[in-house]
């Protein structure tokens, strides 16, 4: 198997999940503009800034499971060790930030970081996984 059709496999994600997610990054994005511009925003908008977020990552988890009960055994085996293998990933993370915090090598941990380093784990987990099955 090609490169190309391991990496075209990785993406079969539905144009529901594409823009419940792209929905998610952009009410993401608004609600952290909003936040930091108005900083005397009322209630009613800092709550939405926070939960329309979350509604779109439901919606989006929804649509994800929705389509992972239509993969076949091969395909959830894929998944299921890509999952594991971010998971196991950002514990251990986890678990050795604070001693590589207090010995001087990093700063304070921005969330973004976490970001980058879940979905950076999933690629290789799911290409690792792709690459053995197949």
């Amino acid at each position: 198997m090609s490169m190309n059709s391991t990496i075209t496999s990785c993406v079969r994600g539905t144009l529901g999940q594409f823009l419940w997610a792209l929905a998610m990054g952009l009410t993401t994005a608004g609600g952290i503009l909003l936040l930091v511009l108005m900083h005397g925003a009322p209630l009613a908008l800092r709550i939405a800034a926070v939960a329309l977020p979350l509604v779109c990552g439901g919606v989006y988890i929804h649509y994800l499971v929705r389509d992972m009960r239509r993969l076949d055994e091969l395909q959830l085996r894929i998944h299921l060790e890509a999952a594991a293998t971010a998971c196991l990933g950002v514990f251990i993370a986890a678990v050795v930030f604070p001693v590589v915090q207090m010995a001087g090598f990093v700063h304070r941990l921005e969330a973004y970081y976490v970001v980058f380093l879940l979905v950076g784990l999933v690629a290789f987990g799911y290409l690792n996984a792709s690459r053995r099955y197949r």
